[in-house]
């Protein structure tokens, strides 16, 4: 690898005699900055070599901004010709001192010899110590005492090196020093910004790190913060973590799981989403054991709508006779269009090839397999008939609503001849009191507790690194389904398949509509259990595609702005990423909710287009309406939501917020001056509720993510975020007021 350097080339002339003059300067700026600085006097140019091209960058600035303007203006006049060459006088002289070719040979001194007694050092040294301090040192004179340049180096010289290799998993080295560029910033080098900060010499060789300092500790720094930093661009990549939890309200017997679809679904004026679903959606619903053993329809299952018959019939009826008539086409090619149009017909729909007077049962008519895993490891076997006849077969009812159970009758052993035994009995002692069973709730609440904890204690230390916002909040919705295969469906599932085999291999993902409820009656009847409202704010968010240069892409952000007499913004969100996302589904109830920890990356608001943008903004007082223009080429809004927030305090620190958001639509108008605006109409746009709990505690522990240096971790850690006591688990009260928020729910709306 070629070693750092740099080549600095001055306008004035410098000769020899010049550079002696400097070079006594230019030497202790290469010791200070641990590089070598030498003057080529037949190019004319410094150069500078060193360990890291930074040190060399530095000496260079230094150079160029303190020495070279100085030997300009001294040295060349304003015409840029004198100085800037070598004088016509220094050339002769250098010819005339030269020594002249000598075909003598050289005569040799002579040496004379004095004759007496040899010289007293030591008094000769005690005389010199003396009339040195009285007099003062003609030039030239040889000093016998430690100068300057004897004195031992101090501990700060001594240099300390330390070398980070990155590890094989990382494909190129500098995607992990070369920050994420931030509202089409320039990306930030994070090998120059630790070495500022470590104040250490840091320069990367093929697949390492070399750090060079001339401290110990600062050494041992800046490779902890490379080592961050390679943990932090890993932990980037990571997909979001789904974790499903399952959870039934009281003490109930073992219980299956059936994907429901949310058209059958009982409770389904409580369930709102955003926007048309790209897939259909299923609801979990428990599924027990009536008294005979079978497993019942659960109560919150609709029966499908038969159609009429009379009505199918007259509607084939029509289409017959809407069909264009073909004679020209072959039996062949009638009967092939034929079975093309009963495809498109029993496509997607559940009672395909049923007679009209067939009722179905609830298990989607009988093609659902019970999944063996769900089913008890002993059955109750039928009383064998006497005189050895064959055991009966199964029902064939039974047979088509359990297709997985054996229909042929089990094997028998031949009897063999009773032969008389001897045994032995010895004396046994009693066998321990059996243990009680342990509950089947308490089962399910360990289960749901380890994976909550596992997966937030990871996605935790995976943000301890980043600088910005980190947010860890509970929402109220409905937890739904999507990507559910009809293989899937037909099946029973016990909840630890849900994380261990659709999760992981049927892809099937639990999708949270993030709406509470559209409904103003329902939102009263939820905020009816709560305490009096504490505090209530209005706010502004802004989603618009923004760039600072108009050659480049645009990038999408949000900018927050208040409304509380004062028009300003109050931060901008270029991305947000979600770390872990955790669904609780509460079995026969309205509501579940889910636990969101997500990061978002902020960028300056006092930069352009956003301080142009935000002083065109005008908000209305009364009526909350918003006026606005987007920069040309720069900033271009896409929607804007209304934001109305209650703020309620349940139990220290827990607390609740209730937002009423309004999609506003933007309409373009003309003001008094003949001037297009944009108008966010308030009261005429899709209106929605938002209910969030949050644990206070942890917004002044995440606040030191915001000014956190390149490659440090923040000083908290998981452990400190969920330390508690024995009796008090700040997780275990979080999900456990969520769970009784989730049955006063129940029980308002029920009424």
């Amino acid at each position: 690898m070629v070693q750092p350097n740099i080549r600095i080339f001055p306008l004035p002339y410098i000769s020899p005699s010049k550079y002696a003059e400097l070079e006594q300067k230019l030497q202790l700026l290469a010791k200070e900055k641990k590089t070598s600085i030498t003057y080529d006097f037949g190019n004319q140019y410094f150069e500078i070599t060193g360990r890291s091209q930074q040190s060399c960058d530095d000496t260079s600035k230094i150079i160029e901004r303190n020495l070279l303007p100085h030997l300009t203006t001294k040295t060349v006049d304003e015409y840029k010709f004198q100085g800037t060459f070598e004088d016509f006088e220094s050339i002769l002289s250098s010819v005339n001192t030269s020594p002249s070719v000598s075909t003598t040979p050289a005569s040799t001194p002579e040496v004379t010899r004095i004759k007496g007694r040899p010289l007293d050092l030591k008094k000769l040294n005690e005389t010199n110590k003396a009339t040195s301090t009285d007099e003062s040192a003609p030039a030239g004179a040889y000093y016998y005492d430690e100068t300057e340049s004897d004195e031992p180096e101090s501990d700060s010289d001594e240099e300390f090196v330390e070398t980070f290799t990155f590890a094989k998993n990382v494909k190129d080295p500098r995607e992990v020093l070369t920050g994420l560029p931030v509202n089409n910033t320039k990306p930030v080098d994070y090998l120059r910004v630790i070495g500022n900060d470590t104040n250490t010499e840091c320069s990367l060789i093929d697949r390492r790190v070399k750090i060079v300092g001339t401290s110990s500790d600062a050494v041992k720094e800046a490779l902890s913060r490379f080592r961050n930093l390679q943990t932090i661009f890993k932990r980037r990549r990571r997909d979001t973590r789904y974790v499903a939890c399952v959870h039934y309200p009281t003490e109930a017997p073992e219980f299956v799981l059936y994907f429901c679809n949310l058209e059958r679904y009982a409770q389904k004026a409580y369930v709102d989403v955003l926007g048309e679903p790209s897939a259909p959606l299923h609801v979990l619903l428990p599924v027990f054991k009536d008294k005979s053993g079978e497993l019942a329809k659960p109560k919150d299952l609709l029966d499908p709508v038969q159609p009429n018959p009379t009505q199918q019939w007259l509607q084939r009826q029509q289409q017959q006779h809407q069909m264009p008539q073909e004679p020209s086409l072959s039996l062949d090619e009638r009967m092939r269009m034929a079975s093309l149009e009963h495809k498109k017909q029993a496509f997607g729909n559940i009672n395909a090839g049923m007679a009209p007077d067939y009722q179905p049962l609830w298990g989607e008519n009988k093609n659902y397999v019970m999944y063996p895993s769900a089913q008890s490891s002993t059955r109750t076997q039928p009383p064998a008939p006497r005189n050895g006849a064959p055991v009966p077969p199964m029902p064939k009812e039974l047979v088509e609503e359990f297709p997985s159970l054996p229909t042929a009758a089990p094997r028998v052993a031949p009897k063999t001849s009773n032969t008389r035994r001897v045994m032995r009995l010895t004396n046994q002692k009693a066998s321990a009191a059996v243990a009680s069973p342990v509950s089947q709730s308490k089962i399910l609440r360990e289960y749901n507790f380890h994976n909550i904890k596992t997966a937030l204690e990871e996605g935790l230390e995976g943000v301890r690194g980043f600088k910005g916002d980190i947010k860890f909040s509970a929402k109220i919705g409905k937890v739904l389904w999507n990507h559910i295969e009809p293989a899937v469906q037909k099946k029973f599932w016990t909840y630890t398949d849900l994380n261990d085999r659709l999760m992981s291999n049927n892809k099937a993902k639990p999708v949270f509509n993030n709406v509470t409820t559209f409904s103003d009656e329902i939102m009263d009847r939820m905020s009816s259990i709560l305490p009096p409202a504490h505090s209530r704010k209005v706010s502004f968010e802004i989603y618009a595609n923004a760039r600072n240069q108009p050659s480049l892409p645009y990038q999408p952000v949000v900018m927050y702005m208040k409304n509380q007499g004062v028009v300003e913004l109050t931060k901008i969100v270029t991305s947000t990423n979600k770390i872990t996302e955790i669904e609780w589904v509460s079995l026969d109830r309205k509501f579940d909710f889910q636990f969101l920890l997500q990061t978002e990356e902020k960028t300056r608001m006092d930069v352009k287009p956003f301080n142009t943008f935000i002083n065109k903004v005008a908000v209305d007082p009364k009526t909350r309406q918003i006026t606005f223009n987007n920069v040309p080429d720069f900033l271009e809004v896409n929607y804007i939501l209304s934001k109305q927030t209650t703020t309620y305090r349940i139990v220290f620190p827990i607390v609740a917020e209730i937002t009423r958001v309004e999609k506003l639509p933007l309409v373009q108008q003309r003001d008094s001056y003949g001037y297009e605006k944009m108008l966010g109409d308030t009261g005429k746009g899709q209106i929605w509720y938002e209910f969030e709990v949050f644990y206070s505690t942890n917004d002044s522990i995440f606040k030191e993510n915001q000014n956190l240096q390149v490659g440090k971790l923040a000083s908290w850690t998981s452990e400190s975020i969920f330390a508690g006591t024995q009796d008090n688990d700040p997780l275990v009260d979080y999900i456990r007021c969520l769970l009784m928020m989730v049955e006063k729910f129940e029980s308002a709306l029920s009424n």
